[in-house]
């Protein structure tokens, strides 16, 4: 038996995103959330998931999702002053965490916003904390997150980088000395992908993944908020993404592979 922790790390994208993650935590078949804080539809969209995790006869984690990059605009004032309305792209927070000019003051007070803004809302402390855009693979960057999350009340586990990036060893010393559990990550389901690369990835892709391990997953429905931020190929992947997910084969895989998403 193996247990994996299937995660849709978007909740707050859009209404789409956001009712067809509640569906499957209600039909248990998503195991955690990520938010998306930083999302304007975060102060409606918290309490619908709230009442859906509550309901639901299984424990779903709810976590943060770190966001850094835009089209999303920083919560904090030092960010503000930094970025102006939007953040940059996630090749500027690499290039200037390379060139050991990360403005880590910036970064650290826009993390704490990020998580009080969850608090706040939530009522309830993060489980868990992801980095949007693969960011948690740049250590510098990344040792802010940890020091920030190691400041809560209720340290949030740390969903660690993709399996073989380089800062993964960095990350998990760094995590260490700070006290705080970290969570491996699985190789996510692709995307975009067709049924038969999402069959193809729980029969396969999962082999190997050590038990309890973060799996990322991003099943939607297109609105048109979502219409207007993707385009029509990744719409096209979620809705796919969420049939499968909702699908009695997937189901009948998990058997097969003796795979538990709790």
């Amino acid at each position: 038996m193996r247990r994996i922790l299937l995660t849709a790390p978007d909740y707050g994208l859009a209404f789409g995103v956001d009712r067809a993650q509640r569906e499957l935590v209600a039909a248990g078949l998503l195991s955690a959330v990520g938010c998306m804080v930083v999302s304007d539809l975060w102060t409606r969209e918290y309490l619908p998931l709230r009442d859906t995790v509550d309901a639901a006869r299984h424990e779903t984690l709810v976590g943060l999702t770190v966001t850094l990059c835009g089209p999303h605009m920083p919560l904090s004032e030092a960010a503000q002053e930094q970025f102006g309305d939007t953040f940059p792209g996630p090749f500027w927070w690499r290039w200037r965490s390379a060139l050991r000019l990360l403005p880590e003051e910036v970064l650290a007070a826009e993390v704490d916003a990020q998580f009080h803004r969850f608090e706040d809302y939530y009522q309830r402390p993060a489980d868990f904390v992801h980095v949007a855009d693969d960011l948690m693979a740049v250590p510098r960057l990344a040792r802010v997150v940890l020091r920030q999350a190691s400041q809560r009340a209720v340290p949030p586990q740390v969903i660690a980088p993709d399996k073989g990036r380089r800062g993964l060893r960095a990350v998990r010393r760094a995590a260490k000395a700070l006290g705080l559990e970290m969570r491996s990550r699985g190789p996510g389901f692709p995307f975009p992908a067709h049924v038969a690369d999402l069959r193809a990835h729980v029969w396969r892709g999962l082999n190997g993944v050590p038990d309890g391990a973060a799996v990322m997953c991003q099943p939607g429905e297109a609105d048109d908020r979502l219409r207007r931020s993707e385009p029509p190929v990744a719409q096209e992947a979620r809705a796919e993404l969420f049939g499968f997910l909702k699908s009695e084969e997937f189901l009948l895989l998990l058997v097969e592979k003796d795979i538990f998403l709790y």
